[in-house]
């Protein structure tokens, strides 16, 4: 019984002295960290004394010795840590560079020197140690070195990506971009490591611009020497990270009739531009997979190729005579494919077309059955379907249909973006009728979407009607502002100009004011009368500059004076603004992309 009370009397003392050594050990890392080293010194000592492991103070205490200059001191605590493990290459580095803060520099680089040279062939774990240990004191160029003698060792290792991550931190980024191109030339299956290590590194890089042109310039200078292949396709990467896509597109083209490929870089390379609204590289990227007519691609080619032009004419500042066209390549492509499970996203489109840019809503409606009927086995599809066919509806005037609709998805995709969209349009819909309460109540919920495009949508309603409704107990400005909203929404453009008018007039100086301008801007743009417009756009980002629709009026009255006036000079200078005033609007990329291509791809706004 005695012996294990002393035992467990042993293990207590020897707790209680554990317990205060590491009290003291974060101590002295207090003191080391606050930079007050006299002190930490004192109980690195005393902790050595303890036996405390030793390895967990030799970094802080070395430091804190070298940062006094005790040189003496330093050079014997590691002379102690090399006879504890004599076989660490990392003790030999330290002391080379004790002697080197003494001054002693032509003895610290000879012993840095033979500690690379006490390298042997195979040793590639003592290889990164050591130019790790070089790395960690600020030694890049001996670093450099060790890794250049590993290599000569043994030519058949490749440490290119570590040389490469070395000449980043000396900042050297044409050398760097050298080995990295190295690299994939001889190890091809690096290349999307290394394409993502170059975005990172270089885009993290003051003079982004000038970096990327670094890569750019020595990527054509290697494929011009050695046309390979894995370099081309990291070309194409790189314009299309520039979003320079037309020149992604003419060496996509050259490497798939090079390699007689499928097109399944090219389908790749149309994809991305169309989804960054690139739209002429899109369809001439489409055009030339329909040309190589390769069935695994040819079907959606000639689909996406539609819309795609679609997209491009409705996003412009578009003519009647624009809009036949596009009808005409709808219908033409339909009695092409047939109507069919396969162009139902297509029949979906070209109906959307009929409805809020022909004004053809019988044609629309007609063209949303069908399209449901053939989705029965798509059915988000369908429901995406049933979401356009209730627009069209509530267009008509039949709210109550569009409401049943909108319920019907809600329901069977609870917990899907689709239903979450078919919530918001259902909110909307209170919303137009002036039922605020209840549409408030639907938007607070969708706030929290996981669809970052519903909730922000969700987000606007919602503050347009808290904004313009706690003040005015009766809300009747609000009520008149969405009864004109729903006029705008079915195309009535006169009834609606004439109730945003009314509001002006009755409610001089409501908080609605910027909203009701920017909405007659919109109106206008609609009716093709785009002078207007650039002056209601213009009211709003003058007037209006601190409240929410700056941006946006801002961006609007940029893309009008350039696209419809040809003022490229004035564009300019607008959407420099929206990138120095407003650069954390939804607009600043596209304002970012346009200012750079009216300024030739030149110059590098401030990012």
């Amino acid at each position: 019984m005695k012996k294990v009370v002393l035992i467990i009397s042993l293990f207590s003392i020897v707790g209680s002295l554990l317990a205060q050594d590491r009290n003291l050990f974060k101590l002295a890392n207090e003191y080391y960290i606050n930079g007050d080293y006299e002190k930490s010194i004192s109980i690195y000592k005393q902790l050595e004394k303890n036996k405390i492991n030793f390895n967990s103070i030799y970094n802080p205490y070395l430091g804190s010795l070298l940062k006094l200059e005790y040189f003496s001191e330093a050079e014997n605590l590691v002379r102690r840590a090399q006879k504890k493990d004599p076989n660490n290459l990392k003790y030999q580095i330290d002391l080379g560079y004790v002697w080197k803060l003494n001054k002693l520099t032509k003895k610290a680089e000879k012993q840095f020197q033979k500690t690379i040279n006490s390298l042997s062939p195979g040793q590639y774990s003592q290889v990164n140690a050591l130019a790790s240990s070089f790395t960690y004191i600020g030694e890049h160029e001996w670093a450099l070195k060790t890794y250049r003698k590993a290599q000569e060792n043994d030519p058949k290792h490749n440490f290119r990506f570590q040389i490469a991550n070395i000449y980043r931190n000396l900042g050297k980024t044409e050398l760097m971009v050298d080995e990295f191109i190295l690299l994939v030339i001889e190890e091809p299956f690096k290349r999307q490591s290394v394409q993502n290590t170059l975005l990172n590194t270089l885009g993290r890089t003051k003079g982004v611009g000038d970096n990327f042109e670094i890569l750019k310039k020595q990527l054509i200078k290697e494929i011009q020497k050695s046309n390979n292949i894995d370099l081309t396709e990291m070309l194409i990467w790189l314009f299309m990270q520039q979003d320079e896509f037309s020149a992604a597109f003419v060496h996509c083209k050259a490497i798939d009739k090079r390699l007689n490929e499928n097109g399944h870089r090219m389908y790749e390379l149309a994809t991305i531009a169309h989804e960054n609204q690139v739209y002429k590289v899109a369809i001439d990227a489409y055009e030339y997979l329909i040309k190589k007519g390769n069935p695994n691609y040819l079907l959606e080619a000639k689909i996406l190729k539609v819309i795609a032009k679609s997209e491009q004419t409705l996003t412009s500042t578009y003519t009647k005579y624009d809009l036949e066209k596009i009808d005409d390549e709808y219908q033409n492509t339909i009695n092409d494919l047939g109507k069919n499970i396969s162009t139902a996203y297509l029949i979906k489109e070209y109906a959307h077309l009929q409805g809020f840019y022909l004004n053809n809503l019988e044609k629309a409606v007609s063209l949303l059955e069908e399209c449901i009927s053939i989705t029965v086995s798509e059915e988000e599809l369908q429901a995406n379907c049933k979401l356009e066919l209730a627009d069209i509806l509530l267009m008509q005037g039949d709210p109550w249909e569009a409401i049943l609709l909108y319920s019907q998805v809600e329901k069977d995709f609870k917990e899907n973006p689709i239903g979450h969209e078919a919530k918001f349009r259902r909110a909307r819909i209170s919303y137009f009728q002036g039922e605020f309460d209840w549409a408030q109540a639907q938007l607070d919920v969708l706030k929290a979407s996981t669809s970052k495009l519903i909730a922000n949508n969700a987000m606007d309603l919602s503050l347009l009607i808290t904004d313009n409704t706690g003040l005015d107990t009766s809300a009747q400005a609000m009520q008149m502002y969405a009864r004109a909203d729903f006029l705008a929404f079915q195309k009535k453009w006169e009834a609606s100009t004439k109730t945003l008018d009314s509001l002006l007039l009755n409610f001089s100086g409501h908080t609605l004011s910027d909203e009701v301008i920017y909405k007659k801007g919109q109106i206008s743009m609609q009716i093709k009368n785009y002078n207007e417009a650039i002056i209601y756009f213009q009211e709003v980002a003058e007037n209006y500059s601190y409240d929410i629709l700056a941006d946006d009026a801002l961006y609007q009255w940029a893309k009008l004076t350039e696209e419809y006036l040809k003022d490229n000079e004035k564009a300019l200078m607008l959407y420099e603004q929206i990138l120095l005033e407003h650069n954390g609007s939804i607009y600043t990329s596209e304002a970012r992309k346009r200012f750079r291509i009216l300024r030739g791809g030149k110059e590098n706004i401030a990012q």
